[in-house]
């Protein structure tokens, strides 16, 4: 399994558990559980993308 799709299934897994957790929170966006989810769940898609240049380049 490559980086790229190790990545794909972790980014799928914490999106997942914050959609469930905003659900949990009654939407509550500001609540600081969902946003520590939703900062991992960025820095997870900026890794991916630059995994992906990565792959482009060379």
């Amino acid at each position: 399994m490559s980086n790229l799709q190790k990545l794909e299934m972790e980014i799928e897994r914490v999106r997942r558990h914050l959609h469930e957790l905003v659900d949990k929170k009654l939407g509550n966006l500001i609540d600081q559980e969902v946003t520590a989810v939703s900062i991992q769940l960025d820095k997870l898609i900026v890794e991916y993308e630059k995994s992906k240049m990565q792959q482009l380049k060379g």
